[in-house]
């Protein structure tokens, strides 16, 4: 049967779909909400179709798909599918999802951060992965604005005698005169590795005070820029802070309902999705479901004694941080609480017990639940 016929035999249920070519190979894996408008939209002329999508469905012979009972079950089945088969469609289609890095490489002399939408193991340091492009863009210039570092946009270091602009102005230590001064500009760029660490917020500080007496002088637009610059930077450090503790696998109780009655139970640690249980809300009372989503956590989360936490790779924590962000910007029902590993214990589960058996999906506020659980 044709794709576009064997469109309209699929279900309206969340689930995945895998687009196959004409050797059966799997080359792109997507998740979908309701499943018949979803792949339906593939074999419907549209202008928003980029170039790489319109490559790939001139490819796609058949397809399957496999039904879930949830928006994030398929989000989390989707997340191990691509994993697994590692469709080379979803890799060319990678960037359309916006991740951006912050690059350092600090194996060269003269460095200078740069945003890159890729880590690569070439001995470069590497922080993100972040989601907003302008922010980054913003935290860059900063970086390159506020420290003793080369501002040149060049890979190589452009020798002049007399120097650039900048080591006249004193804003650099002037690598392009010939002279070694490696030693005092990797103490700047250790400078930048500190406050990206979370480590040394003191270029924050002077960032808003120039931008605060810029206000006063009445540079109303050089004002603006230090605004931005401080938005930036400021964004990537907390989203910094949430990949930190990503590494170590944050430990997530998320819930969707679906149906009349019916919500599914979802504990995440890092990128792995450890358990699932299916709850009839009707069976529960919330005393009942808050023992449960104790017992729950406590066989899930906690560390066997003599165990140390695992850290996980670059890759494993890009994912983690994938679904992470997923469970934030959501805005389908689905809510989630961070559990950490110190108050597995004594965490306020009645609060979350309440919110799952009392409010309708499209109610739930995710921001009450983080603020009522102990941990944004």
């Amino acid at each position: 049967m044709e794709p576009k016929e064997a469109v309209k035999n699929l279900p309206r249920q969340p689930g995945i779909y895998l687009m196959k070519n004409l050797y059966g190979m799997v080359i792109y894996v997507g998740k979908a909400k309701n499943l018949k408008a979803r792949v339906s939209q593939y074999f419907q002329k549209s202008k928003n179709h980029s170039s790489k999508i319109i490559e790939m469905i001139q490819q796609i012979h058949d397809f399957d798909y496999i039904t879930v009972d949830t928006e994030l079950e398929a989000f989390l089945l989707e997340c191990k599918t691509i994993k697994e088969m590692r469709p080379p469609y979803n890799k060319l289609l990678k960037n359309y999802k916006n991740y951006k890095y912050i690059r350092i490489p600090v194996h060269k002399k003269y460095p200078i951060p740069e945003m890159v939408t890729e880590t690569r193991e070439d001995g470069a340091l590497y922080f993100g992965p972040f989601t907003s492009q302008s922010s980054v863009e913003n935290a860059v210039v900063f970086l390159k604005n506020h420290y003793g570092i080369r501002k040149c946009n060049s890979k190589t270091v452009k020798k002049s005698t007399s120097g650039c602009l900048n080591l006249h102005l004193g804003t650099c230590s002037g690598p392009c005169t010939g002279t070694d001064v490696s030693a005092p500009y990797m103490l700047e760029v250790n400078k930048i590795v500190q406050l990206l660490q979370g480590k040394d917020q003191e270029a924050l500080r002077n960032l808003k005070s120039k931008m605060l007496m810029a206000a006063e002088r009445l540079e109303f637009e050089k004002a603006a820029a230090y605004r931005e610059q401080l938005k930036g930077i400021r964004h990537v450090l907390y989203k910094q802070k949430v990949i930190k503790i990503s590494g170590y696998g944050r430990n997530v109780i998320a819930a969707e309902k679906y149906g009349e009655s019916t919500a599914k139970l979802f504990f995440i640690k890092g990128n792995r999705l450890l358990k699932k249980e299916e709850l009839t809300l009707s069976d529960w009372d919330c005393n009942a479901l808050e023992n449960k989503l104790k017992i729950l956590a406590r066989d899930s989360f906690k560390i066997p004694k003599g165990s140390t936490e695992k850290t996980l790779s670059q890759e494993e924590i890009d994912e983690a941080h994938i679904i992470y962000s997923y469970l934030k910007k959501s805005n389908n029902g689905i809510i989630s609480a961070n559990i950490p590993i110190s108050r597995i214990e004594t965490l306020n589960y009645s609060r979350i017990a309440g919110l799952i058996i009392n409010s309708r999906a499209q109610d739930i506020s995710k921001g009450d639940f983080e603020n009522n659980t102990g941990e944004k």
